[in-house]
């Protein structure tokens, strides 16, 4: 969420942006007088906003669209975590855990293909396992972290072992 002044200094216009990486989606609810402070002309905009929601522990903003995310869940369920680029068809962002699954799936069925040789270098491997290593730090707690630190260690296990 943004706020600007217009031309004058009297109004203030508030902006309010989808917080959901890729999002597009902004709305500028109508301007008004000044506000005695930012935090009364937050809170006026998203009243102001129809369908849009907002997760105040995180300072974030969702379209329609993207309402779910702002959704407190259920006790002992996981809050939705969007991928930052992976997207469905739609165009919407994935939830962490669904595309860590698509990908194990992936690599099960990789696994059970005929083994060809070698596609990286060591130093590419290299490189690769400590992004993944990064990765994992990233989203410690998360099947998405767990899968980069098994895919880490398999790389440094293949270099050691010269596959």
């Amino acid at each position: 969420m943004s706020i600007h002044l217009s031309r004058g200094g009297t109004l203030r216009r508030v902006v309010l942006s989808c917080d959901v990486a890729g999002c597009p989606v902004q709305v500028e609810p109508p301007a008004t007088e000044a506000w005695r402070n930012d935090t009364d002309a937050r809170l006026w905009a998203r009243e102001h906003a129809a369908g849009w929601t907002s997760d105040p522990g995180r300072q974030t903003d969702y379209c329609p669209g993207h309402a779910t995310f702002s959704a407190v869940p259920a006790s002992g369920d996981t809050p939705p975590r969007p991928t930052a680029t992976v997207r469905d068809p739609s165009g919407n962002p994935l939830n962490r855990d669904e595309y860590t699954q698509r990908l194990r799936e992936l690599l099960v069925a990789d696994d059970m293909a005929v083994e060809q040789a070698p596609l990286l270098t060591v130093a590419q491997a290299t490189v690769l396992a400590r992004l993944l290593d990064e990765l994992a730090g990233v989203y410690r707690g998360e099947s998405l972290g767990a899968l980069a630190r098994e895919l880490s260690a398999l790389l440094d296990s293949r270099r050691r072992d010269g596959v």
